[in-house]
């Protein structure tokens, strides 16, 4: 009995993913007299499991062939979700690690005194930004679900002391002026910068916006600039330090002539030999001053029990005072009140400027003379000629007026001089021969020792007077 035939049409098998992203089509031949499976039959099954997304419909016509049947296919690919970038923060400053290293020119020469130890900001200065996260884009499946994305994770500024952020904590910035650092992760600003040793080739040179407090020495060779207050708890040796303020020196400064230590308000120190030392206010030495140039726009007072000043140059507005001045050996002391310092630097600059100047407007006040006397009219002269005259006139015109400036400034410095009459030199204890005492314009030289006096100005003339 012959075996009867199987007949089975051909089938258009879908299948789908766990998480649906894609879809699969298999074509399964026919059997006997079947018929074999066309487009039509495909969408209906991908319709009949809602696979309605990313379909390839382009390669329906490929799998349907004969050579095919059987085999696998993606047929549909959804579109993943892609989640939320999380937010970041950007800093406006280079980080510790970044920035501390000697600095290397473009012919390779290092440079030990910057090492970037220091960021100064300003008040009102954006320190970080942070960028917030965002939803990310949503997906679809190959059955048309949305597929909701991962929202970025969120995070906030790093706000530590002296910073704020705006209502939006999208900007964080300084509060102050100061050296901007990070601390435990916190971007701080810091208004007193502490070198915990010495200014030297561990810390390079110092400029900071606030204030400096070094705990050691600033060593020969380094520079210390603050737009505030300096204060050393050991010595300042042949250095530059520049102070906005005040500063206090608990040791001595002994710079050998090659630093320069300046304030625009007060210096104290213990004692100060062989330097240059300027300060806007007073000059405070607690034992001595020897073989310095000294000049304060307030008064100099070296006020221990054994205080001296011996030797160099001491210049005050308003006094000087002192245990002892000059020495036994009759060493060149030169000290000068009542006049500002630095009047008195700017008054012999004027001075010499104006002789200066004079000789050229003199000369061009000549040349313009013997132009006008020759009578020839200007368009008569060469283009060349006619430029150089013009410029003439301009630069008469210029120095004139900066002649009448300089000479009116003069003036005035004049009779700030004549206020000298309110200003002392005092010696509680003796001042020695060799030494020259100015008050204003008026010079006392010192010939023989005298004891507790003050040196006064009285009618022009500088006079001995008691110290009451």
């Amino acid at each position: 009995m012959a075996e009867q035939e199987v007949n089975k049409d051909a089938e258009a098998k879908i299948t789908i993913d766990k998480d649906r992203m894609k879809a699969y089509l298999e074509v399964e031949a026919p059997a006997g007299s079947g018929k074999v499976c066309d487009k039509e039959a495909v969408k209906k099954a991908l319709a009949d499991l809602n696979v309605v997304y990313g379909v390839k419909e382009e390669l329906i016509d490929q799998v349907l062939q004969e050579e095919n049947w059987g085999r696998k296919f993606v047929i549909a690919e959804g579109r993943p979700a892609k989640d939320g970038d999380n937010a970041t923060i950007s800093y406006n400053f280079p980080h510790r690690e970044e920035r501390i290293k000697p600095r290397v020119d473009e012919k390779g020469n290092v440079n030990y005194h910057d090492l970037g130890l220091i960021y100064n900001v300003q008040k009102g200065q954006p320190l970080a930004e942070r960028k917030p996260p965002n939803e990310g884009v949503a997906g679809i499946d190959v059955c048309g679900q949305e597929i909701v994305p991962k929202r970025g994770k969120d995070i906030r500024l790093p706000k530590g002391k002296n910073t704020v952020y705006d209502e939006q904590e999208r900007i964080l910035y300084a509060t102050i002026d100061g050296n901007v650092v990070m601390v435990n992760n916190k971007v701080m600003v810091e208004p007193v910068l502490n070198i915990a040793g010495n200014v030297d080739y561990s810390s390079g040179d110092i400029d900071f916006v606030g204030d400096v407090v070094v705990r050691g020495n600033i060593n020969s060779g380094f520079k210390v600039r603050a737009q505030g207050d300096i204060e050393v708890n050991g010595f300042i040796e042949a250095a530059e330090v520049l102070a906005g303020g005040n500063i206090l020196v608990k040791g001595g400064i002994t710079a050998a002539f090659k630093g320069h230590v300046k304030a625009e308000g007060n210096i104290c120190v213990r004692f100060v030999e062989n330097s240059i030392v300027e300060a806007g206010g007073d000059v405070i030495v607690r034992e001595g001053i020897m073989q310095s140039n000294i000049k304060a726009g307030g008064s100099v007072r070296v006020n221990a029990r054994k205080a001296i000043i011996v030797g160099g140059h001491i210049q005050a507005r308003e006094e000087v005072e002192s245990k002892v001045l000059g020495s036994p050996l009759a060493t060149q002391t030169i000290v000068e009140v009542g006049i500002d310092p630095r009047d008195r630097e700017e008054f012999q600059h004027l001075l010499k400027e104006k002789t200066e100047k004079k000789k050229v407007l003199d000369n061009l006040t000549n040349n313009l003379q013997l132009i006008q006397k020759s009578g020839i009219p200007m368009e008569q002269y060469s283009e060349k000629k006619r430029t150089a005259l013009i410029k003439m006139l301009d630069d008469y015109k210029v120095l004139r007026q900066e002649q009448t400036e300089r000479e009116n400034r003069i003036i005035q410095l004049e009779k700030n001089f004549e206020r000298a009459s309110y200003s002392k030199v005092k010696v509680h204890d003796i001042v020695y021969p060799g030494v020259r005492v100015g008050i204003g314009q008026a010079i006392y030289v010192v010939n023989d020792s005298i004891k507790y006096t003050a040196f006064i100005l009285d009618q022009g003339e500088v006079r001995i007077s008691s110290l009451r």
